[in-house]
């Protein structure tokens, strides 16, 4: 496993990176997803959002992504020092630093207002995954809830945010499952916690912090697991909701019951959040709906079908993919959403509300690792895939994901091309037609009108890479060669004396080169009814497998690379290398990707070493070096058409960088 220091765990501020699309929250259905939008006093005049994606914290700037009037440069931040999946993150009440837990039960600490965003506490907190966080008013005490992997080890705790030290014992839950957490946001202090399997809400009071059992305080008001408690801002009122579909209004200061309002919704209700009034709560559930409820008197007053509008009509039944899991309000009383597909969803502001926005805003992306991506510039967009099977479209002018395909006729929302299996490569032809190749041995094609055609292509074998003149495409499969021709015919398995592992094919359709695992370069010449017939080879290209092809826009300049090596070979002198092994050899795992800019002076390369190199034919000994530019390794590189030193890079991540 790589470690993690205060050098990698995020993008270096020296780095030239001008934009980020930021993944998407991950999600798991029937768990809550957790969502910040109280980003602190430091950060008061900005619309910020918090939240988890793998082994990455997403903060994300949200005026950006609201209005186009805002600059986009910098707005997100990628903090990546967990070794671990994130499942709760949460900014202190100063708005300088956050506290971030994970599935192995590690809690880090670390700064927000320092652009290197150093640690201030890594400890192991519990033995089982972290399912909440809360800060208490001075930014000085956490309380840490979750699971436990062992009989006697706590679920619950508070401690010192500098030393990890407790600050006493809190009451523990059944089973060591617990859900929820929360911390008075005045004094006297008080902490209250939700279980899952007891369906309980301990109250406790401090510091030192032990349990209240004494008094007029109610903790089974539930039936069934506790999902999320929140304390009003000024510490009168807590609500809870949970898995029995009901809420529960309790004292601030004593947990006495106050109200309680029963099947508010038709599902499970995930999440709750405070408006800055203290006069609303929203909520969200599997029924596919946000509800917006009044505290005095208890009652519902707004509805969203977010459902509705995810999928463009009503439906009897709810689909997977629009169940919400997560919500929050952000700046200006904005409620905002996340469903289990992980599309983020702002709502219209309702008319008991005085700020908002007028109509329903969705952001969608990716949520999983990006395996590639592919350039259309005759329509000003380029494709990304990922590993979970979905395809999306991004607007080159403006950085931004406009759509994600679905299959034809599928109606979960979870927008897979190929079911339940990863694409592997991806690319396009001419007439605005996409490519994807996935692991259940098809090839799917979408139109240049956006529909994802019903019939996909049968292959015989895995494919692994695919490449694409202007009607000629060719899929390296693990048994052999697969030519297609104009988006629709396609070849029989081309099977040779040597296993292919990487293809690019010239603007013209007329020649095809194919990096061997023999290390060599093979040349073909395009025959009539899908025939190759060998033309060159140029033998001992490189030390090992040739992993990544690409053609220059000239068509005079051939780039390969290996685990190491990048070469050049100039096609116009009889093969001749102009960058040969041993030179270009920086790179310290696997190279995957490579691309030429607009005018073939410079070559830019992505591997899974996590960096970006750029290359100067000009000047042969010079490199600039992007460490850490994508933690899992950098799956794909383009430069923006038109724009010389832009460049477009996607990684295992889940983000889309560009870089000036």
């Amino acid at each position: 496993m790589a470690s993690v220091d205060a050098s990698n765990s995020c993008i270096p501020p020296s780095h030239p990176l001008y934009a980020s699309v930021p993944p998407l929250p991950s999600t798991t259905r029937g768990e809550r997803c957790i969502l910040d939008g109280k980003c602190g006093r430091h950060n008061y005049d900005r619309s910020v959002l918090l939240y988890s994606n793998g082994k990455s914290v997403v903060i994300r700037e949200m005026d950006a992504e609201v209005s186009s009037s805002v600059d986009r440069k910098n707005k997100v931040l990628i903090y990546r020092g967990h070794t671990a999946t994130v499942t709760a993150a949460k900014f202190s009440p100063s708005g300088c630093f956050v506290a971030s837990g994970d599935a192995r039960g590690k809690l880090r600490v670390w700064s927000y207002d320092n652009e290197e965003h150093l640690c201030k506490l890594d400890i192991a907190a519990l033995t089982g995954p972290i399912r909440d966080l809360s800060w208490d008013m001075d930014s000085k005490r956490i309380c840490i809830v979750g699971e436990r992997n062992d009989t006697s080890s706590p679920c619950t705790r508070v401690i010192q945010w500098d030393t990890g030290v407790t600050c006493g014992e809190l009451s523990q839950h059944t089973r060591g499952r617990a859900s929820s957490c929360d911390f008075k946001p005045n004094r006297p202090m008080r902490i209250v916690t939700g279980g899952m399997d007891d369906s309980r809400v301990y109250f406790n009071s401090g510091p030192p912090f032990t349990r209240v059992v004494d008094g007029v305080l109610t903790d089974d008001a539930h039936s069934k697991a506790v999902n999320c408690i929140k304390y009003t801002s000024d510490g009168s009122k807590i609500v809870s909701i949970g898995a029995d579909k009901a809420i529960v209004l309790y004292d601030g200061k004593t947990m006495k019951l106050l109200d309680k309002l029963e099947n508010v919704h038709k599902g499970n209700i995930y999440a709750c959040a405070w408006n800055g009034s203290d006069k609303f709560i929203l909520t969200c559930s599997a029924d596919g709906t946000c509800k917006l409820i009044s505290a005095e008197p208890l009652e519902v007053v707004h509805t969203w079908d977010v459902a509705e509008f995810m999928s463009g009509h009503q439906s009897d039944s709810v689909p997977i993919g629009a169940m919400l899991v997560g919500c929050t309000f952000v700046k200006d009383d904005i409620p905002v959403t996340v469903a289990i597909n992980g599309d983020l969803t702002f709502l219209p502001k309702p008319p008991m509300l005085d700020c908002g926005i007028d109509n329903f805003k969705k952001f969608t992306g990716h949520g999983s690792p990006i395996i590639g991506m592919a350039m259309d510039p005759s329509r000003g967009v380029f494709y990304t895939a990922d590993s979970d099977g979905a395809l999306c479209e991004f607007s080159t002018e403006t950085l931004t994901p406009t759509k994600r395909f679905s299959q034809p006729g599928s109606t979960d929302l979870l927008h897979k091309m190929h079911g339940d299996a990863t694409i592997s490569c991806l690319t396009t032809v001419a007439g605005g037609n996409v490519l994807t190749g996935g692991w259940d041995d098809t090839i799917c094609k979408v139109s240049s009108e956006g529909n994802v055609l019903e019939n996909a292509m049968a292959l015989t074998a895995q494919p692994n890479a695919i490449a694409s003149g202007t009607l000629l495409a060719v899929v390296v499969t693990v048994e052999g060669l697969v030519l297609i021709e104009n988006a629709s015919n396609m070849s029989a398995v081309l099977v040779f004396d040597y296993i292919p592992k990487s293809v690019c094919v010239s603007a013209d359709d007329s020649t095809v080169y194919v990096g061997g695992e023999d290390c060599n370069i093979h040349v073909y010449k395009v025959l009539d009814e899908f025939k190759l017939e060998e033309s060159h080879i140029i033998e001992g290209a490189h030390f090992k497998e040739i992993h990544a092809l690409r053609l220059s826009h000239d068509n005079t300049k051939l780039a390969s690379a290996d685990v190491r090596d990048i070469c050049v070979w100039d096609l116009a002198n009889n093969y001749e290398p102009i960058v040969n092994k041993s030179k270009w050899c920086f790179h310290t795992q696997r190279i995957i990707c490579l691309a030429w800019s607009p005018d073939d002076s410079l070559l830019a390369s992505g591997g899974a070493d996590d960096s970006i190199y750029l290359w100067s034919l000009n000047k042969k000994m010079r490199r600039l070096h992007y460490p850490h530019s994508h933690r899992g390794g950098v799956t794909g590189i383009e430069f923006v058409n038109g724009k010389k030193m832009m460049l477009v890079s996607v990684g295992a991540d889940s983000c889309v960088n560009q870089w000036d």
